[in-house]
């Protein structure tokens, strides 16, 4: 094109011509000039086409996928021999996630840019009411999303609608809930199980024939078309509440399926596939397909169903086209139960997550803040992560877990106040990316007050039910010295036997003398109890306040109130039996009973 004007410019300045002949000249040039152009106008247009470029506002995969389906036009149109296959995609530093630069290095170690916060509902659900406060402190701790699990406060239909739990949230409770974590930038990804921890559906008679073990309410059938069919109604209504607020991921549960081989749908299958292990791939790797194919997300697992699964069976199920592993541990040295060939096991898998605890993994009856254990949790995620990450092209973050029950038939573990101290020093072990040796000067912000990393509590703290976490670590405390002083005392294991309640029959010098040490524990377990029922009842159902108080109160009440009776009715009756009076069992019929 310069060369063309340059000898445009040479023919008018040596070559005589008249004005009119001239004029033509130079019209023929521009007309030219301008069809060069614009035809090089076009194919910068096409050249752009064919390479978006980096769009902040557009996600990741779907840029990837528009550069995948450009290449494959482009390779149609060209000779075999010169196609060039693309290398496949990597994780750069131009890649986001939450925002931010992926990975993000802070003294040369990872931090998980999506920290997401699990809500297990299948334990002490909250009343819709308290979930805009905890999304505003989730959003202060700089938490990216909520991974809520429904479980049967979800307000299903069909022959669901007789397995929810009776307090179930309505579908404006839901909406209202996804609103709130929506205007407070949170992600939410909803968690159905659908393999294993199917308790809360096959515990009850219309549905035991959808037991995989006819024994145990755990793993549901999940080769009969009747389990199949139940599951995907589980994910479509699920989903389709989600989407209403948007929904990029999905999680499908599927971990702990403890019994596998047993109904006469999953043997048949076992048949086809030639074995146990490629028969629960199978299962997983269809839900998957199913979920990402209709609802069109990304599928999250928990890793243990899959973690000792070859890499051909991976590729044959097509797991690792579906699936985004989350590795879970739970405990302090993660190196004696998530050693790192369970993260080469799953190389496979180009996007992988992990996933730690705050509460509900440190015993199946722990009740009381115990930070130290799942703040260790947390630091050996920082060393686990720091040489995992380098193994996939993304290793998109971490879930922070907070079990309410082990399973859906156990009793309640941590109620979720009682360990917001520990999720704030967790997370800024996350952060930091070590250890920070009892010094949380983050933390004491967040909380405005002084985290305690031992065992123990503080008053005065600023957070959603924080004294629901003052007066459980309370009750831990007087429950702490009750128990040292029944199982030490000697005249109260003397003079108030079983015996003693029974058969009111001991010492009124004794009993008088016990009797003070009776009201002196009394007085402060009935003060917690009050108080309990009344800070209790803000947050959660009733069904939840009495149900902590028969597991964590009832025991100390019971006792000291049948010995508070037992002292009055000795103190009163002024004689005793002949011996011998004692009989156990107290009578025939009782003995038959």
């Amino acid at each position: 094109m310069v060369t063309f004007l340059r000898g445009v410019r040479r023919f008018f300045r040596v070559t005589p011509r008249s004005c009119f002949t001239n004029l033509l000249y130079a019209s023929a040039a521009l007309f030219t000039v301008t069809l060069v152009a614009s035809q090089l106008s076009q194919d910068s247009v096409d050249n752009d086409n064919q390479n978006p470029q980096f769009d902040l506002h557009k996600p990741l995969q779907k840029l990837h996928d528009e550069q995948i389906r450009g290449l494959s036009a482009n390779a149609a149109a060209e000779p075999a021999s010169q196609r060039v296959l693309a290398a496949p995609a990597a994780a750069t530093n131009d890649d986001l996630i939450a925002g931010q630069v992926y990975p993000k290095l802070v003294r040369n170690n990872f931090v998980p840019l999506n920290k997401i916060i699990h809500l297990d509902l299948k334990g002490a659900p909250y009343k819709p009411t308290f979930y805009n406060e905890l999304f505003t402190f989730f959003n202060r701790l700089g938490l990216t999303g909520v991974l809520i699990e429904w479980e049967d406060m979800f307000p299903y239909t069909g022959k669901l609608a007789d397995a929810i739990n009776g307090n179930h949230y309505s579908m404006a409770d839901i909406e209202s809930i996804l609103q709130s974590a929506k205007s407070h930038r949170l992600e939410v990804i909803p968690l159905v199980q659908t393999f294993g921890h199917l308790e809360w559906i096959l515990k009850l008679p219309e549905f035991m024939e959808l037991r995989e073990d006819k024994r145990y309410p755990q793993v549901i059938c999940f080769a009969a078309d009747e389990a199949f069919k139940l599951i995907k109604q589980m994910v479509d209504e699920v989903a389709a509440v989600h989407k209403k607020f948007g929904m990029k991921r999905f999680h499908m549960g599927a971990d702990e399926a403890f019994q596998v081989g047993f109904c006469n749908a999953t043997l048949k299958r076992m048949a086809i596939d030639g074995s146990k292990e490629r028969t629960i791939l199978w299962h997983i790797a269809r839900t998957a397909h199913y979920i990402k194919d209709t609802h069109n997300v990304d599928v999250l697992a928990w890793h243990d169903m899959f973690a000792h699964a070859n890499g051909q069976d991976l590729r044959y199920y097509k797991m690792t086209d579906v699936i985004e592993p989350v590795l879970w541990s739970y405990a302090e040295d993660l190196d004696s139960y998530l050693p790192f060939s369970a993260w080469l096991a799953l190389k496979p898998f180009k996007r992988v997550w992990g996933s730690s605890a705050i509460k509900g993994a440190d015993g199946p009856m722990q009740y009381r803040s115990n930070p130290m254990h799942y703040i260790k949790n947390h630091e050996s995620w920082v060393t686990q992560m720091n040489r995992a990450y380098q193994e996939f092209e993304v290793f998109e973050g971490l879930i922070i877990t907070g079990w309410s029950r082990y399973d859906h038939l156990a009793i309640m573990t941590e109620l979720l106040p009682v360990n917001l101290p520990t999720l704030a020093m967790s997370i800024e072990t996350l952060n930091e990316a070590r250890p920070l040796h009892g010094s949380y000067p983050w933390s004491t912000e967040m909380l405005q007050c002084d985290a305690k990393y031992e065992p123990g509590y503080v008053y005065g703290c600023r957070f959603p039910g924080r004294r629901v976490y003052e007066l459980v670590n309370e009750l831990f405390s007087q429950k702490t010295q009750f128990k040292k002083y029944i199982d030490s005392d000697y005249e109260f294991n003397g003079w108030l036997s079983v015996v003693a309640r029974d058969y009111n029959f001991s010492s009124p010098m004794y009993v008088e003398k016990i009797n003070q040490f009776v009201e002196y524990h009394l007085n402060p377990f009935e003060r917690l109890e009050t108080s309990l029922r009344q800070e209790l009842a803000v947050i959660y159902f009733e069904d939840t306040v009495d149900e902590f108080i028969l597991t964590y109160v009832s025991a100390e009440l019971e006792l000291l109130r049948k010995s508070a009776a037992t002292i009055e009715r000795i103190r009163q009756v002024g004689k005793f039996a002949r011996r011998p009076f004692v009989k156990y069992p107290a009578s025939k019929k009782t003995q038959e009973l």
